[in-house]
């Protein structure tokens, strides 16, 4: 019997294998191409209405809106202050590395900015390019004081009673009496500072007494203290004086104390002396101004170490006071407005709290003033949860505290990065990197993933869109490397992170004048 040949039908239908495009086969109806979907990033609450096409993110989302994770392209919303809220990190403290020109000063500002929109109040310190931090501070309505010998209205006078003074004098009574003492000591300790500064070593124990009875003696003999009047209360001693330097008459006190009465002349005369040449109490400050305030030190030449780290030192000695008196006038107002409501009367505290967030810019300057400086400026500088403050330090690299000549100042530095809640790491050479990794712990891939960061992906600068106008104040293109951070905290996977910025941001924040003007 012949065989039949078999005739497949056309409506069987044919095997197919799964794959990631659909089933591959005939009829299996596999795409060549998948299209990308559109990706859209909200809240939880916006995102509820088209569940279930939503995906949650593992990346901090409470805090400063920063930008976007560089690995998966989430939000990544954080900063060392409601980290500490959060009790990831037990101290509201930031330390941000990053070489030249990669954006240190535009991912502070933002994290500031981010703050900022919480309700807290900013202090910013020292920034040392003209523009920077300043038009920010302006724009939210705070004080800028200019420090440095060509500024006019701001001078420094190292024995004003300053805002703990002026606090004392609002509040009176037991507490009044403290922060008038409180206000002698960091008068006393901020001396001792610019003096150690201006000497460029260590003081004698000795010197420092003797520097103690000077300024008491300066504050007891004036109604309006000033820092001449320590060269005042030096070239007449008191007995008191004379009694703590061990000596019965002037004479043999000038010849044992001859070096102690060449810094004093030194810190009162040239660039310095007009610094410190302020006679009243030039910064005036309104602590219930939310907008902030900013020390600006632009105008000192950076090659001036010491001029530039005397400023740095006092108006972070400043700065720190405007932050007790805040404090101690709003627990004041607080207090007011309880002993009226008992009584049942209204009363509106004209002084609140809302916090403060402080910028501390180029701080490898003054730990390298001089020998033993160190620690005092890491009590001088010191903000921490103890007076509601988180404190956020900048400089370009672990080397600028790391590798200073004595001993126990390297310590007492790697101290500073040690106890840093978060570190932001920007571009970095992998040596910075390795030397940081002795202090908090990095892994191999985070070293290469920072060291990679201001890698040129060429030679040339990109070419700009066929037909696209050339705009004289244009912003250059972004060097290698901008803007991307890598956020740590101790024991956890850093966070790889390209910052944003805003274009108001962006326009209250121009470093580069010239460059955008040229031809």
């Amino acid at each position: 019997m012949p065989t039949k040949d078999r005739v497949r039908s056309p409506f069987r239908t044919p095997s197919l294998a799964k794959t990631a495009r659909g089933f591959a086969g005939r009829f299996g109806g596999r795409w060549g191409t998948v299209p990308q979907p559109p990706q859209w990033y909200t809240t939880s609450v916006q995102v509820c209405g088209v569940y279930p096409y939503s995906a949650g993110s593992a990346r901090p989302t409470d805090g400063a809106p920063l930008g976007r994770d560089r690995r998966v392209g989430t939000a990544v919303c954080t900063d060392h202050e409601s980290l500490y809220r959060a009790g990831v990190i037990s101290s509201p403290s930031m330390m941000l590395f990053g070489i030249n020109g990669v954006g240190k000063s535009s991912t502070a500002q933002t994290i500031l900015l981010g703050q900022a929109a919480r309700g807290i109040t900013l202090g910013v310190h020292n920034p040392i390019k003209a523009g920077e931090h300043t038009a920010l501070i302006r724009a939210l309505g705070g004080p800028v004081w200019e420090v440095g010998p060509s500024a006019s209205n701001h001078k420094i006078n190292l024995l004003a009673p300053g805002p703990l003074g002026e606090a004392a004098r609002r509040i009176g009574g037991d507490t009044g009496r403290e922060l008038e003492h409180l206000a002698r000591d960091k008068a006393i300790q901020l001396t001792q500072l610019i003096a150690r500064t201006t000497r460029g070593e260590p003081l004698h124990d000795i010197e420092d007494a003797v520097l103690e009875a000077l300024v008491d003696d300066a504050r007891t003999r004036n109604a309006r203290p000033a820092t001449a009047h320590l060269l005042e209360a030096f070239s007449s001693p008191s007995e008191r004086v004379l009694g703590i330097a061990g000596y019965n008459d002037a004479g043999a006190f000038y010849e044992r104390h001859r070096r102690l009465g060449e810094t004093l002349r030194a810190m009162l005369s040239g660039e310095m002396g007009r610094m410190l040449g302020g006679d009243a109490d030039t910064v005036q400050y309104d602590p219930g101004n939310p907008g902030g305030w900013c020390f600006d030190t632009s105008a000192i030449p950076e090659s001036n170490t010491k001029l530039l780290s005397a400023a740095m030192l006092s108006s972070w000695s400043l700065g720190m006071d405007i932050i007790d008196a805040h404090w101690e006038l709003a627990k004041h107002e607080r207090q007011l407005a309880e002993r009226a409501a008992r009584e049942g009367e209204l009363y509106t505290p004209k002084v609140t709290w809302r916090g403060y967030s402080t910028l501390m810019d180029e701080f490898w300057y003054p730990i390298r003033a001089c020998e033993g400086i160190v620690d005092r400026v890491d009590r001088l500088s010191r903000t921490n949860r103890s007076i509601g403050s988180a404190d956020m330090k900048v400089t370009h690299s672990p080397k600028d505290m790391l590798s200073l000549p004595n001993p126990a100042d390297r310590e007492k530095a790697r101290g500073l990065a040690e106890r840093a809640g978060l570190l932001g790491l920007m571009a970095l050479t992998r040596e910075d990197l390795e030397m940081l990794s002795r202090v908090r712990s990095l892994t191999e891939k985070e070293i290469d993933t920072v060291a990679g960061f201001n890698s040129s992906p060429s030679w040339s600068k990109p070419k700009a869109p066929r037909g696209a106008r050339r705009d004289a104040a244009a912003k250059p293109p972004a060097p290698p490397g901008a803007g991307l951070i890598l956020l740590k905290v101790p024991e956890r996977v850093g966070i790889e992170v390209q910052m944003l910025q805003t274009s108001v941001q962006a326009n209250l924040h121009v470093t580069d004048t010239r460059y955008r003007e040229q031809d």
